[in-house]
This record gives structure tokens, sequence and C-alpha cells, in this order.
């Protein structure tokens, strides 16, 4: 993440994680059906939303310390969102659908916008004050039933969420032998290709065999 950061001149703030480990957090689900890896990812997305609300934020990029991102990222960004309707609540850069049968907004080349139907998982998404507060809102947090991507994506079929997406990513998991995801343990979904990749142009491998 330091070296995207630093090659694209970009600023993060870091949030901390919660562990899979971390008895005290964990113990706030009831929920059985969900792996603690499921459960922590969960707790740490919604404290990432408090945090939105907390600091006064107006909009907010959650990042997931696994992704690879285009190196245009700053000129796709400013072409296309003029084009993001008022009143928006999620913006998915990236994710683990095919966004395209939904209503389209707008383009910045190659890339477009769509209304979102199915996104998936919440390794790049920005989130609007006005979301936040949604999601915190709606959001089960001591027992949910799923995973926190589907459970967004039940609030955005269910017109609750006002959620867009970009169709190609222009920011995707970064998976490789030895990064594997920690979320879900053994999974080997390979990376969706980006045009310009910034680990690619560092030295960085993301091939999954």
């Amino acid at each position: 993440m330091e070296a995207i950061a630093n090659q694209l001149n970009l600023n993060f703030e870091y949030f901390p994680a919660v562990s899979k480990f971390n008895r005290k957090e964990l113990e706030k689900f009831n929920s059985g059906k969900l792996l603690n890896s499921q459960k922590a990812c969960y707790i740490g997305h919604y404290k990432v939303y408090q945090s939105i609300i907390a600091n006064g934020y107006d909009n907010a990029l959650i990042l997931e310390d696994d992704v690879d991102i285009e190196m245009n990222i700053v000129n796709i960004m400013t072409d296309i969102l003029p084009d993001l309707p008022i009143g928006w609540d999620l913006l998915y850069l990236g994710h683990c659908g095919w966004e395209i049968n939904g209503e389209y907004v707008g383009s910045s080349n190659e890339h477009k916008i769509y209304k979102s139907n199915e996104p998936g998982c919440t390794h790049a998404y920005a989130v609007s004050s006005l979301g936040a507060n949604k999601l915190l809102n709606k959001l089960e947090l001591e027992n949910p039933q799923d995973p926190i991507d589907l459970e967004i994506i039940e609030k955005i079929q269910q017109g609750i969420i006002i959620s867009y997406s970009f169709q190609p990513q222009v920011i995707v998991q970064w998976r490789s032998i030895d990064n594997p995801s920690d979320v879900n343990p053994g999974s080997n979904l390979g990376s969706y290709p980006l045009k310009n990749s910034t680990l690619h142009y560092l030295g960085f491998s993301w091939d999954y065999e």
C-alpha cells in the first residue's frame, strides 16, 4: 500500500483492522454462521462508517489492504466524477461482479459507471456521509446473517442504498500465492486484469495458480 501511495502520489489514512483472533470484538456477534474472519471484516468496515460520521467527512474511499490500482486513477476519477448522480450513497471502484445490467450514468474513455446491481466484495468502494448513516442504521451489527458485502447488496437491491459501480474496475483485489485472502481462506480467485497495473509497474506479481 505504501508503494502504491508513493507511486501515485496518494495520501492514505490507515485504519486498524479487527483481528479474527480478537475475541472481545467478535463476542459482539451472536451469529455462528459467519467465519471469524468474516465477522472481523464486518466489524472493521462498520467502524470505518462510524469514523466517517465522527470526523465529519463528506465522503471517503475505503480500500482493503490487498488492492492494485490503475496508474491513471486520478485522471479517470477527474473525468468521470462529474457524471456521478447527486445523492449517491456508495460508488464501487472495484467489486466482484459484472455491473453492466444497471442504468448507465457516465464514462471516462473505456471506464463506465452503472447503477449497481450485485457488486460484491468490499475491497474498493466510496461511501458518502449519507451512505455511512444509512449503513449504520440498516446493517445488523449483533447478529448478521451474511458477510458484509452480501448484506450491502441486499440493501442495494431493496432500494435502501443508492449505489453505482465502475465497469471495468479501476481497483482490483491483488491475489498471489504468497498473498491469499484473509477473509476467505483458501479462495483461489484470481485478480481481474487492469489496463495499467501499478503493482506490475512496481515489479510485483499477482498471478494466482
